[in-house]
């Protein structure tokens, strides 16, 4: 934003900010038009972005369940979801249900 603020000041500068009637110059009506628009749409970002946030905390969807941190969710041959990072990390994969099963009621009893 401190950009910004500083080239609007350099356009100003160069425009400068009056006609030779002491009117507002039509580049400075301009840039003010410009500012508004500007701050408008930042503004509508920014609430768009906390009401998405709000409204869907979690990313995925129903077609593609994710973790809160983004982790694809699969479905294992017991019927439940499971991380498929974590899964990833035990030899064999869904072949190892013991080591599984194992794994998950460690982290149950955090």
């Amino acid at each position: 934003m401190e950009f910004l603020k500083q080239y609007t000041n350099k356009l100003r500068s160069m425009n400068g900010t009056t006609d030779s009637n002491g009117m507002p110059s039509q580049g400075d009506q301009e840039l003010k038009q410009k500012e508004d628009v500007n701050e408008k749409t930042g503004t509508m970002q920014k609430v768009t972005g906390f009401l998405q946030n709000l409204l869907q905390p979690f990313p995925g969807n129903e077609d593609d369940p994710r973790t809160p941190t983004g982790s694809k969710l699969i479905t294992g041959p017991d019927g439940r979801q499971y991380d498929e990072n974590f899964i990833k990390t035990i030899p064999g994969g869904f072949n190892n249900m013991q080591e599984i099963e194992r794994r998950r009621k460690i982290f149950e009893g955090m």
